[in-house]
C-alpha cells in the first residue's frame, strides 16, 4: 500500500471511530421498559478494534516517514522532516499576521509613536515567500505520498 493510500484510509477509519464514539454515547442511556437499540459491549468491543487497527497504521506510517528520504534544495532528508518544514512555516504563516503597525500610543501623558521595521507591504512580501515555499514542500509531500510503499 502507498503511503497516501494508507494517510486516506486512517483518516477514513478516524471518521469512523468517532461515529462509533457519537454511536455509543448515543445510546447508552435508553428509556425503562424498552430494549436498547446498541448494546454497549459489542460497540466497546468494535471501538478498541478500531482503535487497534488505527494505533497500527500510525506506527506503520510514523516508520515510513521517518525512514523514506526525499530531496529538497539540494539535501535528503526524511518524510517526516518535511513535515515538521512545513508545521514550521504554518507557525511562521501565523505569526506574520500579527504583525501590524501599532501607530501612537500615550506614555506619562504624552503621545509616542512606534514605528514598524517593516512597512506592511514587505511583509505581505515576505509573507508571499514564505507561502510559495510552503506550497512547493506541500506539493513534494503529496508526490512522495504517493510513490512511497508503507513500511510493515
Amino acid at each position: 500500500m502507498l503511503l497516501g493510500a494508507a494517510l486516506q484510509e486512517l483518516k477514513t477509519m478516524q471518521s469512523k471511530l468517532a461515529r462509533l464514539y457519537n454511536l455509543r454515547s448515543d445510546t447508552f442511556n435508553y428509556l425503562e421498559n424498552k430494549e436498547f437499540e446498541v448494546d454497549f459491549n459489542q460497540i466497546t468491543e468494535e471501538i478498541n478494534k478500531l482503535v487497534d487497527k488505527i494505533r497500527r497504521l500510525k506506527v506503520q506510517i510514523a516508520k515510513t516517514n521517518i525512514n523514506s528520504t526525499l530531496e529538497v534544495d539540494g539535501k535528503d532528508i526524511s518524510i517526516q522532516e518535511l513535515i515538521f518544514l512545513i508545521g514550521d512555516l504554518r507557525s511562521d504563516l501565523s505569526q506574520m499576521s500579527y504583525l501590524r503597525p501599532r501607530g501612537p500610543v500615550y506614555l506619562g501623558g504624552q503621545a509616542v509613536e512606534y514605528i514598524p521595521q517593516k512597512r506592511q507591504d514587505q511583509i505581505a512580501e515576505l509573507i508571499s515567500e514564505i507561502e510559495e515555499k510552503k506550497a512547493y514542500f506541500d506539493k513534494l509531500l503529496q508526490a512522495k505520498n504517493w510513490s512511497t510503499d508503507l513500511i510493515d
